[in-house]
């Protein structure tokens, strides 16, 4: 058995996809609607609103996790919401049990929680008003939302602007408190977010939040550290971290399979500011080498480092694009070089626009997929898994590609 993983292995290294895919028998096709969720089995999905970040997971166990829920706002006409739309995907997903066991909002820009326009509806349960996560809560039950900063959100108290506003008269409605439990992210914790509708303790699966605000993991153990300096100690208010500096980082290991996302978290300092300003160093120390990671902050300029790219060595990269300036022609470039690290990766983003794809030249070609929802599929026990790409023009839920298997760790 050891010697044909090891056999499998080199030939996910040496050989064309479409070789391997053909080697393998490959049990998905194109054309076909997405097949269904089976105990065992880890699904992640990286979806494609146009109006933000969103991915919905499904545990081996069944429990359900959704990352995000972001809306700019921009509906497109009298088309339905983003919140409408993941609705609809994730009862699809679930076979019909929309229940969302846990949503983790990574931070509080509008892309990632849901934007204040102006024209929200107001919820029939309270006086907040109704976008991104709030209205994903009005559509589906949400067992337990976790955030970075509740109850007090004391550490680099968020903008009080219409949206971050909102988003606190949600979470601090007393309706809204009898239905869903509030808990902040605590770095390093592996008990914050675990298996809930079957639990069984032999299965090798974990969670861990690796970083949040000021903390990281170190990768030992449970411990943290602190990797910004006190606030009061930075004399210019401009070098304080940021909200996307502060957002939740998750790490999910499934035996030998590992996944990493991290929000909006940035890995170049801005020219002139401190070197603490880099987080993908602390982090990729932390977690090592990783199967598949969802790209930092949508692939903007800041991201992405050598650093960051040399010690992950991800053969999957995932970019959830969803504006015009996603990716940067020079982050794609860095992830793409093979100078950086000489392993085979594929990239799929999720809505490389046209326009990008133009001013990107003839590098934008060598992305595995261009658009559509990327569904990484972990079969039981994590030690193969799939990419698949799934119709984003409708809602057909119908493969537009299948790529691997790819063998983890």
């Amino acid at each position: 058995m050891r010697r044909f993983l090891l056999t499998a292995a080199l030939l996910a290294a040496l050989l064309p996809l479409t070789s391997l895919t053909n080697a393998q028998g490959s049990p998905f096709r194109a054309g076909d609607v997405f097949p269904a969720w089976t105990p065992g089995t880890l699904d992640i999905h990286q979806l494609v609103t146009g109006r933000g970040n969103t991915a919905f997971l499904m545990f081996p166990d069944g429990t359900t996790l959704l990352i995000d829920a972001g809306d700019t706002g921009e509906t497109g006409g009298n088309g339905p919401t983003a919140a409408q739309f993941v609705a609809r995907y994730v009862r699809r997903m679930a076979a019909g049990d929309g229940r969302l066991d846990y949503a983790v909002m990574t931070h509080f820009h509008g892309d990632h929680i849901g934007a204040m326009t102006g024209t929200d509806p107001v919820s029939m349960h309270g006086s907040y008003r109704l976008r991104g996560i709030t209205e994903v809560a009005e559509e589906l039950p949400v067992g337990r939302l976790i955030d970075r900063g509740w109850p007090e959100y004391s550490y680099l108290p968020p903008q009080a602007d219409a949206t971050f506003t909102n988003y606190r008269r949600f979470v601090t409605d007393n309706a809204v408190a009898k239905r869903i439990t509030m808990t902040q992210a605590e770095a390093g914790s592996t008990t914050q977010v675990r298996q809930v509708r079957h639990l069984d303790p032999q299965l090798p699966f974990e969670v861990r939040i690796v970083a949040v605000n000021d903390r990281v993991w170190t990768g030992q153990g449970n411990e943290t550290k602190v990797r910004f300096p006190p606030l009061d100690k930075i004399p210019d208010r401009a070098d304080w971290p940021d909200e996307n500096m502060c957002s939740i980082a998750l790490r999910i290991r499934y035996g030998p399979f590992s996944y990493f996302t991290g929000g909006d978290m940035p890995g170049y300092p801005v020219p002139g500011a401190a070197a603490w300003h880099d987080e993908e160093t602390d982090v990729a120390r932390a977690i090592g080498r990783t199967d598949v990671h969802v790209v930092n902050h949508h692939g903007s300029l800041e991201v992405e480092n050598p650093f960051w790219l040399a010690t992950l060595r991800s053969r999957v990269m995932i970019v959830p694009a969803w504006s015009a300036s996603h990716p940067s022609p020079d982050v794609l470039k860095r992830m793409l070089s093979r100078r950086i690290y000489r392993e085979p990766r594929d990239i799929f983003v999720t809505l490389f626009r046209e326009a990008t794809q133009a001013a990107t030249g003839p590098r934008a070609a060598d992305v595995a997929s261009d658009h559509g929802h990327v569904v990484v599929r972990v079969e039981p026990g994590g030690t193969r898994y799939w990419v698949l790409v799934l119709d984003d023009l409708t809602e057909s839920y119908r493969v537009t590609s299948v790529h691997g298997p790819y063998m983890a760790g």
